[in-house]
């Protein structure tokens, strides 16, 4: 009987021995799988909105340019007033502080003049005008303004036409004086047919003498 339990221990004390001499272990754990990160989709909805918010900016810039281009310069200006307000921040909106300032530069030119009755001088506020036209001259190269010379109805077309002619040439000639190159101009008269003012009122006879200022190419404003 004691060998019988001499052995057993024998049997017992090698198994533990042998457990703590390297025997089997139990594997390791593999590692953690990696996940892609979740999608924040109000970050997809963001850019999306962004992205259509320039291309409608973007529309409206192109339409301004348009409506420069054919000289309507009011609705040219609400486009890119729209821009600013709608749409800030945009490469249009940041633009449309630069197109507005050639818009005011385009108008400045276009302005017409007034004329006295039967005369061809230049008043203290037609030469107010031409200043400020020349202040915005001096920036301007590679375009030719044709000056018109206009009459009001009374008398002949032939007296009209070389009045018109007088006026128009008038104006040339107090630009050039302000040191503007002579080749930016050309000159040509209507005399009466052109009226921009109907009737026989004073009021439209005071309109209607006058120089108009033709930009042909609003490109270099």
């Amino acid at each position: 009987m004691r060998l019988k339990v001499s052995h057993a221990a024998l049997i017992l004390a090698l198994g533990v021995g042998a457990a703590s001499c390297g025997g089997s272990t139990p594997p390791p754990e593999p590692p953690p799988v990696e996940t892609a990160p979740a999608v924040n989709q109000d970050s997809i909805d963001a850019a999306r909105a962004a992205e259509q918010r320039a291309r409608a900016a973007a529309q409206l810039c192109e339409d301004a340019r348009a409506a420069m281009a054919s000289g309507n310069l009011d609705r040219a200006r609400s486009l890119l007033e729209r821009a600013q307000s709608e749409y800030a921040g945009t490469d249009c909106a940041n633009m449309a502080a630069d197109m507005i300032v050639s818009i005011d530069a385009i108008e400045m030119v276009r302005a017409p003049i007034n004329f006295e009755f039967d005369k061809s001088r230049i008043t203290d506020d037609a030469a107010a005008v031409l200043q400020a036209k020349a202040a915005v001259l001096r920036n301007v190269t590679g375009v030719t303004i044709t000056i018109e010379g206009h009459c009001d109805e009374r008398g002949s077309i032939e007296y009209n036409l070389a009045l018109g002619q007088r006026r128009a040439d008038a104006a040339k000639a107090y630009l050039v004086n302000l040191g503007l190159p002579d080749s930016m101009f050309r000159t040509v008269t209507y005399g009466k047919e052109r009226p921009v003012a109907q009737g026989s009122s004073e009021s439209a006879f005071a309109a209607n003498r006058r120089d108009e200022f033709v930009i042909p190419n609003t490109d270099a404003f």
